[in-house]
């Protein structure tokens, strides 16, 4: 199996394994090479001891010629673990107690014998390694004495191999409480590997599946945070105008009311945000943070697919209406002026002829007339729109005065309007003639779907930075289907009319930047609702 194959999880707890082993196996080689010099020199300062103690109990023994004490003395030390021999010379170099009664009444060469302490001019202890039987020793030799007279020497050999059999036994049970120790570590160690990496991974893992099905088309595949927290409670905040109150992610939230002023966009003030106390405490870590930079790029991606679809959808829409515009442009010049005619025949005939069905049917060529030839005008408006105007306008003006020219209609027809203001409302640069028609044919056609007794409401509002204009009656209302339709040009439920008006209205409130929506139930009236952006407007 190739590593790049392995899942994260598993390279991280093989990783983990590994240093383990590595760190236990360069603690383990310290601690044995450690006690094994510590073992050794032990076992040197032992047999060290073990001869000077010899020393000690032979001076008296020595002194009194007592053969038997030191023959005693020297088997007892021969009891000890490694002792290959013990011996007892005098001062003349005469093994007068010897482990190996063979050798008793030898003597020690000088080299060997007490006159070297003499020689060296100090009674320092000796210590050397020689072969005795093919095999090798270490002898601890000590001068016996009493006072500052030296009566002779006792020496004590240890076999090495022997020593160092001591030594290995003490150092393989150690061994064992190492691997032992080392063992325990492994399986502690893998098992919280294997934890920890499940942990770490865990919204890795989440991460994946959710790209998987991005990839597979579903965009609304976001990662949950469980450590998400709301700006506005965590910092105490009171700014319920802000676009984030009540919200999450307030990073991802353009226009926040952040260090007292406006931000901007997610790119412009992510930086600034990761500096925040609730994002730092919403991410938690790098990955928590990789989670929340997929989220904000799905839902980039989602906004710019939907925007992508809005042009897309825009751009097939002003193509049909350019060749249906060049169409109607062509129709209207064509029979305005045959329109023009007919319309002064008929008021000739109507001036020069009497007889009452004669006027009669001359005033409804007239009247036909005249509407084909506002269709007309109609027509050639919808087809060939002027430039906008911009300039900062108050909308609430535009309300008064558009108010102003249905409202005595309204009160011959029994039908009451209501106009409420918001009087924060910012100036905005807009065209007032455009958005002063637009707002005219909502209330005209408010005005047609309604009857005696209905109501008519007009509001402004303005919130999170967005300015609100809102048309709402109390009339016939309109079907799902209907509402569907109510924008397309040409479309309309009434009886007279060419059903352009909220099509021209459509285009005046996206010309601005706007958004207009319709809200309508049978039997219980519609509601538009234009909303504009402020700062839209102010890069156009």
């Amino acid at each position: 199996m190739k590593p790049n194959s392995l899942s994260l999880a598993l390279k991280f707890s093989i990783a983990v394994t590994l240093l383990i082993v590595l760190s236990m196996s360069a603690v383990a080689t310290l601690i044995i090479t450690y006690q094994k010099e510590a073992l050794s020199q032990s076992a040197f300062e032992s047999n060290l001891a073990m001869s000077k103690n010899l020393a000690h109990d032979a001076a008296e023994p020595l002194l009194m010629f007592d053969p038997l004490r030191l023959e005693e003395l020297v088997k007892t030390v021969q009891e000890a673990t490694a002792c290959r021999y013990a011996l007892i010379v005098d001062k003349e170099g005469t093994i007068v107690a010897h482990t190996q009664r063979g050798r008793l009444g030898s003597t020690m060469p000088d080299k060997d014998g007490p006159d070297m302490f003499r020689r060296s001019g100090d009674m320092k202890d000796l210590v050397k390694e020689q072969i005795t039987d093919n095999e090798r020793v270490k002898e601890f030799s000590h001068p016996i004495m009493i006072g500052s007279e030296g009566l002779g020497m006792a020496t004590v050999a240890y076999s090495l191999k022997d020593m160092e059999a001591v030594i290995e036994d003490r150092l393989s049970r150690l061994k064992k409480y190492i691997y032992m120790i080392t063992g325990i570590m492994l399986l502690a160690g893998i098992a919280g590997a294997f934890i920890v990496s499940h942990y770490l991974t865990k919204p890795l893992k989440r991460l994946k599946d959710r790209m998987l099905d991005v990839q597979s088309g579903n965009l609304d595949a976001e990662v949950e945070n469980p450590r998400l927290i709301k700006c506005w409670e965590r910092l105490d905040c009171s700014k319920k105008d802000c676009p984030s109150y009540g919200g999450e992610r307030c990073w991802a939230v353009a226009g926040t009311f952040c260090h007292g002023e406006v931000q901007g966009s997610f790119a412009q003030k992510i930086g600034d945000c990761r500096k925040c106390v609730v994002y730092q405490e919403s991410c938690g870590d790098e990955i928590q943070e990789l989670v929340e930079v997929f989220n904000q790029m799905l839902k980039d991606l989602r906004y710019n697919l939907q925007e992508l679809e809005k042009v897309n959808s825009e751009k097939a829409r002003m193509e049909r209406l350019s060749a249906l515009g060049e169409m109607a442009s062509t129709v209207a010049h064509e029979t305005k002026n045959p329109l023009n005619a007919i319309k002064l025949a008929a008021s000739y005939l109507k001036n020069n002829f009497q007889g009452e069905l004669l006027t009669e049917f001359l005033g409804i060529i007239e009247e036909e007339a005249a509407r084909l030839n506002e269709i007309s005008s109609n027509f050639l408006g919808f087809s060939k729109p002027a430039p906008l105007k911009l300039k900062q306008c108050n909308l609430n003006a535009i309300v008064e005065v558009t108010v102003d020219l249905i409202r005595q209609e309204a009160t011959d027809r029994n039908i009451e309007i209501i106009v409420l203001k918001d009087e924060n409302l910012p100036l905005m640069p807009c065209d007032f003639s455009r958005i002063k028609q637009a707002l005219l044919n909502l209330l005209i056609n408010a005005m047609d779907a309604s009857i005696a007794g209905d109501t008519i409401s007009v509001s402004t509002e303005a919130a999170k930075g967005v300015t609100s204009l809102i048309v709402q009656d109390t009339g016939k209302g309109m079907s799902a289907e209907e509402t569907e339709k109510v924008f397309k040009p040409f479309f309309t439920t009434k009886t007279r009319g060419a059903g352009l008006g909220l099509a021209i209205v459509d285009r005046i409130i996206k010309e601005h930047g706007g958004e207009i929506e319709v809200d309508s139930v049978p039997g219980k009236g519609t509601k538009f609702t234009i909303t504009m952006k402020a700062r839209e407007y102010a890069k156009a």
